[in-house]
């Protein structure tokens, strides 16, 4: 087929578009990487891989150690910055985030575990008196001191109906439906109770711990 002509009888050049040298870009999930530090290989471990796999997290990966690391928060610490330092990450070569979840109690390292956790960047959890505050915050919007765990540990199995055993959360079910109650609850307690008070050992009660579920409820969507 010869050039076309246009009406005036012209031959007109007939050009071809150019094709894009461009490359597309690859289109891929990038899955983000979470470690979370535990001090205990039980209660919050457990809670934090249940709450992991109730929201089907394919796209996030947590990582959760407790028993390797020993209970003392400057402990937890120590072997998150290791991790980090090392870039162990199945998934990437570092995380995304690093959660170091910690009791107040009677730990002496404590100021030392807050200070070497700013030095690395990394995201220090403490609950006073213990993890299991976050539980009863699930339940009611409770601001008392708790001097023992005893008396904590008492509050909490009368709300879940059942003697409650530090051994994990076979209880997960029941606590589960009540999660965004349970971090209102927490920044309440933590703006009306403690917002002048910069002494996580004076915050008796209160907890971060929703700042690790908000997390990974937010990357997982």
């Amino acid at each position: 087929m010869g050039p076309r002509s246009n009406k005036k009888g012209k031959r007109s050049k007939f050009t071809p578009k150019a094709r894009s040298l461009t490359r597309r870009p690859a289109s891929r999930t990038v899955r983000k990487s979470i470690l979370i530090v535990c001090e205990d290989s039980k209660a919050s471990c457990d809670y934090f891989e249940k709450f992991r796999k109730e929201l089907n997290l394919s796209s996030v990966h947590v990582e959760v150690c407790g028993e390797e690391c020993g209970s003392a928060p400057i402990s937890v610490v120590d072997f998150a910055k290791q991790k980090k330092q090392s870039q162990t990450s199945t998934i990437r070569d570092d995380y995304d985030e690093i959660f170091c979840v910690v009791d107040v109690d009677d730990h002496a390292t404590l100021n030392d575990a807050i200070q070497t956790a700013r030095d690395n960047d990394l995201d220090l959890i403490i609950s006073n008196p213990c993890f299991e505050y976050w539980y009863i915050l699930h339940f009611e919007r409770t601001g008392k001191a708790y001097i023992r765990r005893p008396k904590l540990f008492h509050d909490l199995s009368q709300h879940l109906g059942q003697r409650y055993e530090k051994s994990g959360c076979d209880f997960f079910d029941i606590i589960y439906p009540l999660t965004d109650t349970a971090i209102g609850h927490s920044k309440e307690i933590l703006s009306s109770h403690w917002q002048y008070e910069p002494d996580p050992c004076k915050r008796n009660p209160s907890t971060h711990v929703h700042r690790v579920i908000e997390s990974i409820k937010n990357i997982a969507t």
